[in-house]
């Protein structure tokens, strides 16, 4: 007699209860799901478009607010690998069910990897409950986990951080809006913002200033034009351009400050796009 697996998760706030007969699942359920996470784990872009469906939407990844389509979750799961390294998984249980249009699947585990800016080993436990159309394709994915394990690991060090006023000469190129109502240009530094960078202040001659609570030390940085809410090509100064002209570092052409040990500074004024200022 084939046995009724049933599965409970509890973390944090989750609490959901599933029931089913767990040889009745096709296999290719499973492993699209495991797909994705080798493909995660190895960034084979490749391996995880092959199993998502077109229509494909991630939800509560880093945060319950953020929402990917496939393109970029994509570029989310680059990022990622850009900026951790030694990726696992460890403790991963997997358990699916039919539903009405398809399948539901239920993952819990811990994620593993060390964070690159800070040296930081991070241990993140997770809850993913996937949803699978009837030829195995996955619809979406929705993430539930400790985001506490994450910050506590990295520690930045908020009482060390300093007041960085940075500044950026627009006098040469049309500010956008982006997903704004309004055009407004934003400075973005990786972690210590997010895609969306800190909304920066008009002044006078063109020039824009925002700041940014920045840990001591080197730290990258870039101006970006018009809201933006992930990590795509849109708004982004040009860092081919900045590599060239020697200010921008690393494969995306980031600019670069050495953030002081004591004290607020001032970064720039940098003309948009380039490492001089307009004049």
């Amino acid at each position: 007699m084939k046995s009724l697996l049933c599965k409970i998760f509890i973390i944090s706030f989750l609490f959901i209860t599933g029931c089913t007969n767990q040889s009745n699942i096709p296999s290719k359920i499973n492993n699209s799901v495991k797909t994705f996470y080798d493909g995660y784990l190895a960034n084979d872009s490749n391996m995880i478009k092959s199993v998502l469906a077109p229509d494909y939407q991630s939800v509560g990844y880093p945060e319950k607010k953020n929402i990917r389509d496939l393109k970029s979750e994509i570029n989310f799961i680059n990022n990622i690998n850009n900026w951790h390294t030694d990726l696992s998984m460890e403790k991963k249980s997997i358990n699916a069910y039919s539903s009405k249009n398809g399948y539901k699947v239920y993952v819990t585990g811990i994620e593993k990897f060390k964070h690159n800016e800070t040296g930081k080993s991070i241990d993140l436990r997770f809850a993913d409950i996937w949803t699978l159309n009837n030829s195995g394709k996955i619809k979406s994915r929705d993430r539930f986990q400790d985001v506490m394990d994450y910050w506590s690991d990295i520690d930045y060090g908020i009482t060390k951080k300093i007041e960085v006023n940075f500044l950026v000469d627009m006098s040469n190129t049309k500010v956008e809006k982006g997903l704004a109502e309004e055009p407004s240009v934003y400075v973005v530094s990786g972690s210590s913002t997010g895609p969306s960078g800190i909304k920066m202040t008009k002044g006078l001659n063109g020039i824009w200033s925002g700041k940014i609570m920045m840990p001591p030390g080197k730290q990258v940085f870039k101006f970006r034009n018009g809201l933006h809410k992930d990590w795509d090509t849109d708004g982004w100064e040009d860092g081919e351009k900045l590599k060239k002209e020697k200010c921008g570092t690393n494969q995306w052409g980031d600019r670069e400050v050495i953030v002081n040990i004591t004290g607020n500074q001032t970064v720039g004024p940098y003309c948009f796009s380039s490492c001089e200022d307009c004049s």
